[in-house]
């Protein structure tokens, strides 16, 4: 599961590059997501770890999942005491 800077960074990453056809540099993703640098390289490599962006580079990553996956929920059964 993607903590908040994290899924920010990657709708970020996706609609700019959707508009501009490039990556942003770290001080617009700074600009545009209100996180200082260090956050955000954290958040980077969290993504690339995770398999939603790949490439070393900044200006060079492609965003493989655009989305955060859904948590998948376990099914809790309930059984009732009244019933025999």
């Amino acid at each position: 599961m993607l903590s908040d800077t994290e899924r920010k960074v990657l709708r970020i990453l996706y609609n700019f590059s959707s508009v501009h056809h490039c990556m942003p540099d770290l001080s617009e993703l700074e600009t545009k997501s209100g996180s200082n640098q260090e956050k955000l390289k954290q958040a980077l490599s969290t993504l690339r770890e995770q398999g939603y962006i790949m490439g070393n580079k900044l200006s060079e990553v492609k965003i493989i999942e655009a989305w955060p996956r859904e948590k998948k929920e376990e099914k809790k059964t309930y059984i009732s005491p009244y019933l025999d």
